[in-house]
């Protein structure tokens, strides 16, 4: 703890030195709120350079009505079941479905609606402390870790980005979507970053950047991932803390964070082998969305960007490996505490090493070789999260082996009927949360087909 208080001591003078601010006031960031960013002559004017907001609160609607959600007949039912007084007023809810004042220190303007949902804040930080400095010339001139310490987010950074995301997609040790939500209705937490960065609404120069960096959804397949397994080995750091300062000895983790498939499966199957792996009876897969697939991510990072991820590998593969060898991973608190905590560090280092790393174009289109490949076969876990990921990846790798060679990837003939294919594969059908038409079996043969339509 003393470490810890030393160090944001130190972020909290450091900033007063570089922006004139006192350690008091850098300590406390306020939240504005969205209505101090959408004046005509800052970001509510009608282009997309200077209309960020205006962008947002017309075309990203999911983020704009995230607080109104805790509203509908899903949510009232949630509420009532877990014994909440109301969804919109747990702070447990309230932390990803709103610009929240949970974190210690922080406050709400006088400008601040929660009504407003995930707003400008959620990502780019509590603007207090910064919002006025932020227009004038100086403020280019400021160190990242200097605007850092006044709570500005540099969304810029790849990783920077996907750590907002993940922060609620993937969730933290103060706020996740545990077994008990998702029983009572929440939906499973599957955030893969490349896919997710595509379809968000975007209220910045999208093209401009792809421009700049063509291989980007390759870039963020990799970081998301990195940053991704981060949080959970975060998460299972911050168990192993509470339950060792407790005098606990082991560790379970949530339900939530296993292989759901494993076990809610179709009861009465019309073939053997439901989409799971042959796992002794209660061991489904811990980490089987998030840490799994990552795994594979640091693997790729020498030959498609030059960064070796073999500490990574390591300390990775020894969480994974620690959980998944006992029974619902019930993990000594001592084991997990420095396996988890090495974990997170070196992902840390990996996932920013790769913003810095340029890639070959050619490389998007040998990834997506070697993703097709039979031989990375037994890389991935065969079941329905393993080849859903495996899908995402190579949708990645040709996405940016479109962009950076400007030819397509695979040749026209049946492309487009096998990727749909791949597609309804993954799919959930009508009233189901499982996937009853998934079918390795099935699956493979659709991937020999892509395979061989790559272009040479």
């Amino acid at each position: 703890m003393f470490i810890s208080y030393r160090c944001l001591i130190a972020v909290a003078l450091t900033a007063a030195a570089t922006t004139g601010l006192s350690a008091e006031e850098v300590a406390t960031h306020r939240i504005v709120g969205v209505a101090g960013c959408t004046a005509a002559s800052c970001h509510g004017g009608k282009s997309l350079i200077g209309g960020e907001a205006a962008a947002w609160l017309t075309r990203d609607v999911a983020h704009r009505r995230a607080y109104d959600v805790l509203f509908n007949e899903t949510s009232v039912r949630m509420a009532q079941q877990l014994g909440l007084n109301a969804a919109h007023t747990d702070t447990r809810c309230l932390a990803c479905h709103s610009t929240t004042a949970s974190l210690h220190g922080v406050q709400h303007g006088e400008r601040f609606a929660v009504e407003y949902g995930v707003g400008c804040e959620s990502c780019h930080g509590a603007a207090g402390t910064w919002i006025s400095r932020h227009t004038q010339r100086s403020w280019r001139s400021l160190s990242p870790d200097s605007k850092s310490a006044l709570g500005f987010r540099d969304l810029r950074s790849l990783t920077v980005r996907a750590e907002s995301c993940v922060a609620c997609h993937v969730g933290s040790p103060r706020a996740t979507v545990d077994h008990d939500l998702i029983a009572a209705g929440h939906p499973r937490l599957t955030f893969e970053m490349s896919a997710y960065h595509e379809l968000l609404p975007k209220h910045w120069d999208a093209a401009a950047e792809r421009q700049r960096d063509p291989v980007q959804e390759l870039r963020l397949w990799m970081i998301g991932h990195g940053v991704s397994a981060k949080a959970m080995s975060d998460i299972a750091l911050a168990r192993a803390e509470s339950a060792m300062a407790s005098g606990a000895k082991q560790v379970t983790p949530d339900l939530a964070e296993f292989d759901c498939h494993a076990c809610h499966h179709d009861l009465v199957e019309p073939t053997r082998g439901r989409p799971t792996l042959s796992n002794p009876l209660g061991s489904p897969r811990w980490g089987s969305w998030t840490l799994a697939p990552a795994r594979i991510a640091v693997r790729q990072s020498q030959a498609t960007f030059g960064q070796a991820g073999t500490t990574t590998d390591t300390s990775l593969t020894k969480l994974l490996n620690l959980v998944n060898q006992s029974r619902l991973g019930t993990t000594p608190a001592e084991a997990l505490r420095p396996a988890a905590q090495q974990s997170s560090h070196d992902l840390a280092a990996w996932s920013r090493s790769l913003e810095f790393m340029s890639a070959d174009p050619g490389q998007s289109t040998q990834l997506l070789h070697r993703l097709l490949a039979i031989e990375s076969d037994a890389e991935w876990l065969p079941t329905w999260d393993g080849q859903t990921q495996r899908y995402l990846a190579i949708t990645a790798a040709a996405q940016s082996a479109r962009r950076a060679t400007g030819r397509e990837p695979f040749s026209r003939a049946g492309r487009e009927e096998t990727l749909a294919k791949l597609l309804r594969q993954f799919s959930y059908p009508p009233h189901y949360s499982t996937p009853l038409n998934f079918r390795l079996s099935d699956v493979e043969p659709l991937l020999r087909d892509l395979q061989n339509s790559v272009e040479q």
